[in-house]
This record gives C-alpha cells, structure tokens and sequence, in this order.
C-alpha cells in the first residue's frame, strides 16, 4: 500500500469494524468504519485516522520504491467512494428496503476488500474506479493521458 503500515492498519481496523457489525447484528460499528472512510472520501485520503496515529510513532517516512512512482491520490479518494456508495446501498437495504439478508452481503464487500488491501495489496474500489474512470474517458467525458504518453517504449526490433 502506498503509504505504508498505518494505511494497512487503517484497512484491518475498518475490517474489523465491518466484520464486528456483520457478525454482531448491531451496524454501530460499520457506521464508524463508514465515517473513516467518508472523511477519507471527502476530505483527502491522508485523513486516515488509524494511519495518522500510526504516523506518530514512526517517525521515519518508508523508502521511495518503484510502486510509488504510479501512486495516484485521486484513485485512493475515488476507491474510498466507491466503498462509501456501496455502503450506503448496504445500509438502505439494511433499514429502508427490508432486505437485511441482501444488504449484510453487499456490506461484507468493503470488509473483504479492507482484508485484501491489507494483506496482499488488491482494492476492490481502487478496481471499480480505476474501470469508471477508463469507461467515462472512452466516452469522451473526461481526458484520459496525453496521446503518446507510456512508461516504457518498445521498439519492433527488441520484441
């Protein structure tokens, strides 16, 4: 992950929040998990909480490594709304639409992808943004890289 143990940290304590409120039948839990992520959505995704107090006690930044060249900002706020959208989808069918069975599953997806983010480094709203946002500039509606741009040239004769 891009920034780190605290970001790690950040995605287990919000697994652990879902995975309370799923097994717990109380969504109190899931709801602070919901507010981490929505401050993260709106404000800036440096305002992890879990990873902003892990920041106070290491105080040495991680070492540069290649996977920080492509680090993106806007995908890590776009993943969070996406996992703040699909909670609140959870939460109607939940309380609103009389659907609990549906929105406990459509709640266990954040929870899941908070344990695979943490363990092995795959988002699941870093993966519905990133197709989003491919699909709204194949449409015209936003601008995708500058044509031409690529991280590595290859020449006909190398292949």
């Amino acid at each position: 992950m891009e920034r780190g143990y605290g970001v790690r940290a950040q995605r287990v304590v919000e697994a652990g929040l879902y995975a309370t409120a799923l097994l717990g039948g109380d969504l109190g839990p899931a709801y602070v998990a919901f507010a981490m992520m929505l401050v993260q959505a709106v404000l800036t995704p440096l305002a992890s909480p879990v990873a902003l107090v892990w920041a106070l006690f290491q105080r040495q930044p991680p070492a540069d490594q290649l996977g920080n060249l492509y680090f993106d900002l806007a995908g890590s706020r776009g993943a969070t709304a996406v996992s703040c959208v699909v909670q609140l989808a959870a939460f109607a069918l939940i309380q609103r639409a009389g659907m609990p069975t549906l929105g406990r599953v459509l709640l266990a997806v954040p929870c899941a992808s908070c344990i695979l983010a943490a363990t092995v480094g795959f988002c699941a709203g870093c993966g519905f943004y990133v197709l989003g946002r491919d699909l709204l500039v194949r449409a015209g509606l936003l601008r995708g890289v500058p044509e031409g741009a690529c991280d590595v040239r290859l020449e006909r004769d190398q292949l």
